[in-house]
């Protein structure tokens, strides 16, 4: 017994120096980026590693201006917000409409959009432009609401069909006893039940858009509808000689979606473990 007690001890430590050390991997060039940007250009380049000056600013002022930052944000959230909603509410319907109604041909429409989701979609980037050239929607966030939504739909239907396949019927056979129809129950039961699948899915549309550079950099060419990650590029080729500005656009560009899922990693995490173990 004591000794399967100090094999289990000695795993136990090893799994943790494993783990310590594949922490310090992910955290240091993190830490990096945000100590240099608080460091004027000149000590960066003497010396990459240092800590950073407190109360030094300037980076920020100088790198949120010269980059028109504020215009870059407010283009991106315009953009992310419509496509959460339009990707939330098609596939919240959808997927119920899969896991719960009986229906022809079920398995065929998840087949298709399980191949819709397979398929890369810079395949048909060419297509899409010249169709939104026609339509006068190039160089419009409209273009890019659409082609987001329609990239993320079949993903995200898949994963909240597979949770709400997990749902109790009787749940809902107890709802449409006490008068509910179809809808009232997806509304009453379902809906509420699903909160965390709908975060997580929330939360994926967002880090697409937010991250995603080809779409944007190809239907917004105007540098006042750029987003953050297009102002990004365009900022670090004009001043690729500033180091210090370089980190300091690098944190403008991820501090967002950082805070984001640290705020919501719970029920993140949660919604996307509970897909993936209904399935």
């Amino acid at each position: 017994m004591i000794k399967k007690q100090k094999r289990f001890d000695l795993v136990q430590m090893i799994r943790y120096l494993i783990l310590s050390i594949l922490t310090v991997f992910e955290i240091f060039p993190l830490l990096l980026v945000i100590f240099n940007s608080f460091r004027p250009d000149s000590e960066v380049k003497a010396s990459p590693i240092g800590l950073p000056h407190i109360g030094f600013f300037d980076n920020y002022v100088d790198t949120w201006r010269m980059g028109q930052y504020g215009r870059a944000y407010l283009n991106t959230f315009f953009i992310m917000f419509f496509v959460i909603i339009i990707v939330l509410l098609f596939d919240g319907l959808a997927a119920y409409a899969l896991a719960r109604l009986n229906m022809k041909y079920k398995g065929v429409i998840s087949g298709y959009f399980f191949v819709a989701m397979s398929l890369p979609s810079f395949l048909y980037i060419i297509t899409v432009y010249s169709k939104m050239r026609q339509l006068g929607l190039v160089d419009t966030p409209w273009s890019l609401i659409i082609v987001y939504s329609a990239n993320q739909i079949p993903f995200t239907l898949i994963l909240m069909r597979t949770f709400m396949t997990g749902i109790p019927r009787e749940l809902e056979e107890a709802a449409r006893i006490d008068g509910c129809d179809d809808m009232q129950a997806f509304w009453k039961i379902t809906l509420p039940i699903s909160k965390p699948i709908f975060l997580t899915s929330a939360l994926l549309a967002a880090c697409t858009v937010w991250n995603e550079y080809l779409w944007s950099n190809t239907f917004l060419p105007t540098e006042i509808n750029k987003t953050v990650a297009t102002k990004y590029v365009v900022f670090t080729g004009q001043y690729s000689s500033n180091m210090a500005r370089i980190y300091t656009a690098s944190v403008i560009s991820i501090v967002p979606i950082c805070v984001l899922y640290i705020l919501f990693s719970r029920r993140f995490i949660e919604g996307l473990t509970s897909g993936a173990v209904k399935s």
